[in-house]
């Protein structure tokens, strides 16, 4: 979704064509997509009626160039769903697009959802640590062989690690949604 959410911000801020939005994606933000899927996100955005086609351009001895343009809809739907990521995050790097388009929402309303997340992941770490030490775990790891509890415990090790970093970041982005608010 947060591909879709790009190409949503980016024509609520103006029209454009599928070619500049995704060079305008790669440029701002670090990550890899493959056209196929930028290419289908578009057009699945078009087939929704989020956005549509505003102006065709024609250029001498190039093919067409349409530049499209967010709906009301879509309006409607970019800020939801920006709203909804913040809801539903569980990784940092899931927010990437949605932390770019910040200006489309009220802050205060998404850092009262992403505080609500943070609770929850950091309940749901707290439970994990509490079951790996209780004596059911220990019972459960010790019928295991040796090579396979020294792989357990390494990925236990990396999974809380990452957890405590992702948590970490995510009350920054808090902090960061409470200083929009002043």
């Amino acid at each position: 979704m947060s591909l879709s959410l790009f190409i949503l911000g980016s024509l609520a801020n103006e029209n454009s064509n599928p070619y500049q939005l995704k060079k305008a994606l790669l440029d701002v933000i670090p990550i890899k997509i493959s056209e196929g899927k930028f290419y289908y996100n578009f057009e699945s955005l078009q087939n929704k009626g989020l956005i549509e086609p505003v102006e065709t351009i024609e250029i001498v001895n190039r093919p067409n160039k349409t530049l499209y343009g967010i709906t009301q809809e879509g309006r409607r739907f970019l800020e939801q769903e920006i709203y909804n990521s913040f809801k539903r995050v569980s990784k940092i790097q899931d927010l990437y697009i949605s932390i770019y388009l910040l200006k489309y929402i009220d802050p205060a309303k998404a850092a009262f959802f992403l505080e609500e997340t943070l609770k929850q992941e950091k309940n749901r770490w707290a439970e994990y640590k509490e079951a790996k030490n209780k004596e059911e775990f220990k019972v459960r790891n010790e019928l295991l062989d040796e090579k396979q509890q020294r792989a357990v415990q390494f990925i236990s090790e990396h999974a809380f690690s990452q957890s405590e970093h992702n948590i970490r970041w995510m009350e920054k982005l808090l902090n960061l949604l409470k200083q929009f608010e002043e």
